[in-house]
């Protein structure tokens, strides 16, 4: 059974020094700053982000540390612990590399940051992550969010005291040079993140607030399937989000004084009276979207109140509509939820990320968590002939840079 248990107070300690050791190993001198970052679950909000909807997240005790330095000699040298492989390139001329495509997220910060007005010249870096990769939990927001809270240590600019802007910087960073087409969810996550809170995002005004998860009555588990998923490479994400601006466009139609720019300016009304005149699969995708924005205002308001019953209904209603009208979800995805909303002292569960692999999140009462595992284990693998990986976490702490030694 694969269980990974959060010790939240010492975990990003550990993932430091981690950084911090396998850089003297590889480059010699003690590095001189640390960028970490965590990753993030989805507990409402999937696919909204970039429908300028509205998200329910949380940053996870789960991320990715760079360890690093300035060098003389004007080359970036970065090292990738988890995949032993180093990827060495030009600061001043990033290009991506299909050889090393996890380098693409480290040179895409640069390529922003230099965009934005900072000097970022030669320097050496190490990476090292505690967070799964291709399972749902943004380990891609992770590595740019941590990378540019290096680089601003390492290079001082203003951007660095302005977060929404930080984020901004790393979506653009995902968005252009890496080529995946993502929202602002990712990485606001995982920039402001707060220990004991999930967060609630308006993506078009960016106004948000935290709102308190009693992990007293609930706690998180990321169900991995281990199906890996890949947003850069399609994967269905990009024609998700051509088929809601398609959408959108259909309804601006067809109410031209409603100003309606994307479907976060279609309300249910409006749905149910032209769903019949819209094309079935549009109408699919809108309809997934226009509820699920409801679902995430009703579930930060049930939070809010300490319904956390009434919250873990409206994440499985949103699972459903994964299924049903976005159809992002996949057999293994569907398998965890399924086992684990029939568990005694669970809440819900949903598909958590951008889909077609990835986690089920899970809110559950704390005393479960033993057998709720070990069901998950016992019927994925009476299913698949695998084992899930299964990770215990709470809303955790967002990014943050510091100089070893001070």
């Amino acid at each position: 059974m694969s269980i990974y248990y959060s010790n939240s107070a010492n975990r990003r300690a550990d993932l430091i020094e981690q950084a911090r050791q396998a850089f003297i190993e590889r480059f010699g001198p003690e590095p001189a700053a640390v960028g970490v970052a965590p990753g993030r679950v989805e507990l409402l909000g999937n696919h909204t982000d970039y429908n300028e909807g509205f998200v329910l997240t949380a940053a996870i005790d789960r991320g990715i540390a760079i360890a690093g330095s300035t060098r003389e000699v004007p080359t970036a040298r970065v090292a990738s612990l988890e995949r032993n492989d180093t990827a060495t390139f030009d600061p001043q001329k990033p290009q991506r590399d299909p050889q090393a495509l996890w380098s693409d997220y480290v040179k895409g910060i640069v390529d922003q940051l230099a965009k934005a007005g900072a000097t970022v010249g030669g320097f050496d870096a190490m990476i090292a992550s505690d967070i799964p990769t291709g399972a749902g939990v943004s380990s891609s927001a992770a590595l740019l969010v941590s990378t540019a809270q290096l680089l601003l240590n390492l290079h001082p600019h203003p951007i660095a005291g302005d977060p929404m802007g930080l984020a901004k910087l790393a979506r653009r960073a995902e968005n252009e040079f890496v080529g995946a087409p993502v929202g602002l969810l990712d990485q606001f996550s995982s920039v402001f993140g707060r220990q004991g809170n999930a967060l609630f995002l308006d993506c078009r005004t960016l106004e948000w607030r935290a709102v308190t998860l009693p992990t007293s009555e609930a706690r998180i588990l990321i169900a991995d399937s281990r199906v890996k998923h890949a947003l850069a490479a399609g994967g269905g994400y990009s024609e998700r989000r051509a088929q809601c601006e398609a959408a959108a466009v259909w309804f601006a139609d067809k109410e031209p004084t409603k100003n309606i720019r994307t479907l976060r300016d279609v309300t249910p009304e409006m749905l149910e009276a032209y769903a019949a005149e819209l094309d079935p699969v549009l109408e699919k995708r809108a309809r997934h979207i226009v509820y699920e924005n409801k679902r995430v205002e009703m579930g930060a308001e049930a939070l809010e109140t300490g319904n956390v019953a009434a919250f873990g209904e409206l994440m499985s209603h949103t699972h459903e509509s994964c299924m049903r009208f976005f159809e992002n979800s996949c057999d293994e995805v569907d398998t965890l939820t399924e086992i684990a909303v029939k568990h005694e002292g669970v809440y819900g569960a949903k598909l958590s990320g951008g889909g077609w692999g990835g986690c089920s999140v899970v809110i559950h009462r704390p005393e479960v968590t033993e057998s709720l595992c070990a069901a998950l284990t016992e019927g994925y693998q009476a299913r698949f002939g695998r084992e899930p990986s299964l990770l215990p976490t709470e809303a955790a702490q967002g990014a943050e840079s510091f100089r070893f030694g001070i």
